[in-house]
């Protein structure tokens, strides 16, 4: 074998480079190169032929600018430069080391190499290839930048606070020394930096990675902001930005009511809806206030919420009558996430405040009832009434009554014989019942008088009862001046009573009928009873 490469080598200098034929071998790969500077590393040389070489022997090379110009300043060093059976369809490395001068200027440059091929059979090939050569005259090649969320890979343009936003990009030293580069990072809203970030890389020949990680505080409001990522050395600056919307990821959803009217004494609910994007514990504080402002009850609760849509009930107990507002209130470790407020109204059941009642004449009796509605809106109820003398009903009924806000006074008017009567009035309203019970005597002569009844005479009743009219009458308030006439009547009937009673002490007396007609139809005055005492059991017939 070494004799037949020494053959080939002597023949390789005696024979003319007339007889020789050309052909090309391809490459791959691009020479990147620093002007003033040097690289090394391989590019690939491929037999494209149909020959089987002994020998391959690199014999030269020129540099070509774009216009096919050779250019100067160019030194090319290969590791190898005689290479051994390189069979047809066969790769090679070829290891090299490029000297590029700084008066090259920076462009697109191709070295064109020279081979020489020798057969078996002795036959020569004049081999050459091509290498592309860039070169350049900044020493750092910057790649894209890229950012993402450390906890959420995959997330688009939303962090969430407590979230850590990731941003890294690979810088490509070409010279053969350090060079220093500062860099940093920080969040921009309306002009103003937030969480500014900054350091000093040394950056060594070759790939080098540059990484922040900006740890999103929970205190930081949310809105959009734009991530500023940037690299700056003394022989350019790189910059790259993205648009974040940051949020908490916990929304207070609504807040709803059981119901939007209640009795002042009946409980009520409220409903406080959080929609979260991750398993998190939030403060939930629920406040209500009275229709003057003031304080009514507060809640403070400690929830751990689960992604998606979580429910928080709390109960409200009974409030006074009136406007009831509820204030909802969620925070995280002093941080505001978000209110809501509603309404509700507190209905009071109407109440009988005081019974009184006037005696006029001939044993008319006027009833003044009472009743505070302290709704701020006027509400439908029902008066029963019932009149009762020697143990007797003389008047049951009921009267359907429109309340207002505040005090509404009811009057009725009912004929009483002489003695004393029992009376009884029961309002029902909302399904609940407010007694008033007292006395009322009536003389043989009743001089028109005002008199009130106790007010410790009131009950409460829970069950609703309905009565049937069994009598009774109503008028309206007479003026100053009928109340006169009534007088001198009352005065001329007395005399005449008392004559009547001196002059036929066996006949019956007879109350003289009303002038005007009841409301509820043709009065007939109640008989009084009488009782037969018997001394024996009745005989069988």
């Amino acid at each position: 074998m070494k004799r037949v490469t020494l053959i080939i080598a002597i023949t390789l200098f005696l024979l003319p480079l007339a007889s020789a034929q050309f052909i090309v071998f391809s490459s791959q790969g691009e020479i990147l190169v620093l002007s003033g500077d040097y690289t090394e590393g391989t590019f690939i040389l491929k037999n494209d032929q149909n020959f089987d070489f002994k020998i391959v022997s690199f014999r030269k090379y020129v540099v070509l600018d774009e216009r096919l110009n050779r250019v100067e300043g160019f030194r090319l060093e290969l590791q190898k430069t005689i290479y051994n059976e390189w069979t047809s369809g066969e790769t090679r490395e070829i290891s090299y080391k490029l000297f590029v001068n700084e008066s090259v200027k920076p462009g697109n440059y191709q070295i064109v190499l020279t081979f020489w091929g020798f057969l078996e059979s002795g036959d020569i090939y004049i081999i050459t290839a091509k290498i592309p050569v860039k070169v350049i005259d900044k020493p750092l090649i910057f790649e894209e930048a890229i950012t993402y969320v450390k906890e959420r890979p995959f997330s688009s343009n939303y962090v969430l606070n407590g979230e850590t936003v990731v941003v890294s990009s690979h810088i490509k030293n070409l010279k053969n020394s350090i060079i220093p580069l500062k860099a940093s990072t920080y969040l921009e809203r309306n002009g103003k930096k937030y969480l500014l970030v900054t350091k000093t890389v040394n950056l060594t020949k070759g790939d080098n990675i540059v990484r922040f990680e900006i740890p999103i505080p929970y205190d930081l409001p949310s809105g959009n902001y734009k991530l500023v990522y940037l690299l700056e050395y003394p022989g350019g600056t790189y910059s790259f930005s993205k648009e974040y919307y940051i949020q908490f990821g916990v929304e207070l959803s609504a807040l709803s009511l059981k119901s939007t009217q209640v009795m002042e004494d009946f409980e009520n609910e409220a409903y406080v809806t959080l929609t979260s994007e991750r398993d998190i514990k939030v403060n939930v504080t629920l406040l209500t206030y009275d229709k003057n402002g003031e304080l009514l009850h507060k809640y403070a609760e400690t929830v751990q919420l689960q992604k998606g849509t979580n429910i928080v009930r709390f109960s409200l107990p009974s409030a006074p009558p009136g406007e009831v507002k509820v204030l909802v209130k969620v925070t995280y470790d002093g941080i505001f996430l978000g209110e809501r407020s509603a309404t509700y109204h507190v209905m009071a059941y109407p109440k009988i405040d005081s019974v009184t009642y006037r005696i006029l004449y001939n044993g008319k009796v006027e009833f003044t009832v009472a009743i505070m509605n302290e709704n701020s809106k006027k509400i439908e109820g029902v008066l029963h009434y019932k009149i009762t003398a020697a143990n007797e009903t003389l008047y049951k009924g009921l009267k359907d009554i429109t309340l207002f806000p505040g005090e509404n006074k009811v009057r009725l008017e009912f004929t009483l014989p002489e003695g004393e009567a029992e009376y009884q009035f029961v309002l029902s309203a909302f399904g609940k019942n407010t007694i008033k019970e007292g006395t009322v005597y009536i003389e043989k002569q009743t001089p028109t008088q005002t008199l009130s009844s106790p007010s410790s005479s009131s009950t409460i009743k829970t069950k609703e009862t309905t009565s049937q009219l069994i009598g009774g009458e109503h008028k309206e308030k007479k003026t100053w001046v009928m109340y006169l006439v009534g007088i001198l009547i009352a005065a001329v009937l007395t005399a005449v009573l008392i004559g009547l009673v001196k002059s036929d002490k066996k006949k019956k007396r007879k109350r003289p009928r009303p002038k005007k007609k009841s409301p509820l139809g043709k009065y007939k005055r109640p008989k009084i009873p009488k009782f037969v005492e018997k001394r024996e059991l009745p005989k069988k017939r």
